[in-house]
């Protein structure tokens, strides 16, 4: 289990260091054509991120690459693929009774499993938000650590709340691309949402736009928000942890 938790988190890290190094580089040729790239663009979502790097400039980028699109798309796909492992990849190779029989509490099964594939999760959007700081000088920007770090801890905040209603089903369901199919497909749902007009405000993409993101750099953070994510952990942690511990298999 490990081993398959492992190489998924190398293609994730692989495609947030490729996006953050492209990315990066590619500012220089953005940052004098945003005016002229904004009348292009048909979607009044997108068009609000240019303008905010517009105003903003590199940091609005920034967080628009490293946390809107790579951790929004990349560590939600990630965080759906690693979260229904937990419980139904054992199912579904009929290995849960092997697993059982060890003297291992369930609960620490839960825990264990949890937690390493959540500091998977998490250290390659921290080693990827990293490396753009540390490139930012590359292209004469420059961005400071501590909202950098800040605005990553919010963001794996709402990867983690994916990755464990996902360990909530995984521990209900006995397929784990039933599992998935759901999770996904309901994170895609809330994606498709972001960009309709009209819908936009019931997005759960809201919650890592630019909107609670720009102000990180001015030292204000968005503790609301960090504190309902950080409640959708716990309870679906909760859940999944009553979900196992009551399933015969």
């Amino acid at each position: 289990w490990l081993r398959e938790q492992m190489l998924l988190a190398i293609g994730y890290t692989v495609l947030l260091s490729v996006n953050i190094v492209f990315s990066v580089l590619f500012w220089p040729d953005l940052r004098d054509n945003i005016p002229q790239i904004i009348k292009l663009i048909p979607l009044e979502p997108l068009q609000d991120f240019f303008r905010a790097m517009d105003n903003y400039g590199f940091w609005a980028y920034f967080c628009f690459q490293q946390f809107w699109k790579a951790a929004g798309v990349f560590g939600i796909a990630a965080a759906g693929l690693m979260g229904t492992g937990i419980i139904a990849r054992d199912v579904d190779n009929r290995t849960i009774e092997l697993l059982l029989s060890r003297p291992i509490s369930r609960a620490r099964i839960l825990f264990a499993r949890w937690s390493a594939g959540a500091l998977l999760l998490m250290l390659p959007l921290f080693l990827t938000t990293a490396i753009g700081v540390q490139l930012a000088p590359g292209v004469d920007e420059s961005i400071a650590w501590a909202p950098a770090m800040q605005a990553t801890a919010y963001v794996s905040l709402f990867i983690l709340g994916v990755y464990t209603l996902a360990a909530a089903l995984s521990a209900h369901f006995s397929h784990q691309l039933t599992a998935g199919i759901l999770v996904l497909g309901f994170m895609l749902l809330q994606f498709a949402f972001y960009l309709i007009k009209g819908l936009w405000d019931i997005s759960l993409y809201n919650l890592i736009d630019l909107d609670p993101l720009l102000p990180f750099v001015d030292g204000v953070l968005a503790w609301r928000n960090a504190a309902l994510m950080s409640g959708a952990v716990l309870t679906f942690y909760g859940i999944a942890w009553l979900k196992f511990e009551r399933r015969n298999f």
